[in-house]
């Protein structure tokens, strides 16, 4: 899936703008502070109905404005284009899909799969587990239609069983034990059946920028597996209970890329670290290509930030080959030209203005 048109009003430094892109490569060019990613986060909002650059996503709105606006339609293919839009006020948010006003986001993102790229991506293998959960969630979501009902009776039972455990209700432990045991244990079949759909295509986008390296993608599910969930909780309660929550558990998730059975991070520069989740990520647009049948649009903001001219090349070069539809910034035009083909749009953004090329 694509996008086919986007209109933005009031995102930041952006007054209004309406683009046309490719259905591939689209760059966007400019000085620091012109607007360029903003025009990348009102795309990420029509996605996924939040920012990736603020927890607080009325901070997004252009200062002096009432809230912002952001539409656009999508190509789902047979001459289909799906109309999608949200509405962000102070204290408000307001999402449209397909002419028709919704109260979750979930169908927004199954429609427009956005995936983003940016200088502090790096945070995504050296940071909090919760950002790599959330990798593997928002892939499995869409390989897996129950996943997020699932998840979210998953979420309701711990805060459930959190609360018992706050307040001694032992009594009450063995049915909210069996329903988190139920959803975590589906959970973790889901996410285990994705990495392992994933594996092959994260090979495959490595090697593009690794030469010998051999990667693993090594799964920990947040338990140890030689007793099952719900003896887990079973026999945690008392250690739970002086805590005050739950300590073992899918919401206890994690993974990491290893190198000879050590964690990449302990071998790799920074900007080798990049490349590394520039593969992972792109592995994950692979995998929806290739086995979901649905293209992820994805946004890779500063586009040369800590890569040299060889590996920036190797990129550029990867991204041309591929069907889904990329937005790119990059500051000056130089460094994206030789990736400007008759398939390119290239748009040029200054105090807030974009200007197709």
């Amino acid at each position: 899936m694509s996008l086919i048109k986007i209109e933005a009003y009031d995102v930041r430094n952006i007054e209004s703008a309406a683009i046309a892109p490719s259905p591939r490569l689209n760059f966007i060019i400019g000085p620091n502070a012109s607007g360029k990613t903003s025009l990348l986060e009102a795309v990420y909002l029509l996605g996924r109905a939040r920012s990736f650059r603020t927890a607080q996503v009325s901070q997004a709105i252009r200062f002096g404005a009432g809230g912002l606006m952001v539409t656009g339609k999508v190509d789902c293919g047979a001459d289909l284009a799906l109309p999608i839009g949200i509405r962000i006020a102070r204290n408000e948010r307001e999402i449209h899909f397909a002419g028709r006003k919704i109260q979750s986001s979930a169908e927004l993102i199954r429609a427009f799969p956005v995936l983003v790229i940016q200088p502090s991506i790096c945070a995504l293998l050296e940071g909090a587990p919760k950002h790599r959960r959330q990798f593997l969630d928002w892939g499995v979501f869409h390989f897996e239609a129950s996943y997020l009902d699932c998840w979210r009776r998953y979420v309701r039972a711990l805060s459930q069983r959190n609360t018992l455990l706050r307040e001694k209700r032992f009594a009450e432990l063995e049915l909210w034990n069996r329903e988190l045991a139920r959803y975590g244990t589906i959970m973790d079949g889901a996410r285990e059946r994705y990495v392992e759909r994933l594996k092959p295509f994260f090979v495959q986008s490595a090697a593009r920028f690794f030469d010998g390296f051999e990667f693993e993608i090594q799964l920990q599910s947040g338990w140890s597996k030689s007793r099952t969930l719900e003896a887990v909780f079973q026999e945690d309660a008392a250690s739970d209970a002086r805590l005050g929550y739950t300590q073992s558990g899918p919401h206890k998730c994690d993974f990491s890329i290893t190198l000879d059975g050590r964690p990449a991070k302990a071998y790799l520069s920074r900007g080798q670290m990049k490349l590394l989740v520039y593969a992972l990520l792109l592995a994950q647009s692979l995998l929806m290509e290739e086995s979901a049948g649905v293209s992820a649009c994805v946004l890779i903001d500063d586009v040369a930030s800590e890569l040299d001219e060889n590996n920036k090349n190797r990129l550029l070069a990867f991204l041309r080959e591929r069907r889904s539809q990329f937005f790119v910034t990059t500051v000056a035009e130089g460094t994206i030209k030789e990736a400007i083909d008759g398939d390119a749009a290239v748009f040029h953004v200054e105090h807030g203005q974009v200007m197709q090329a």
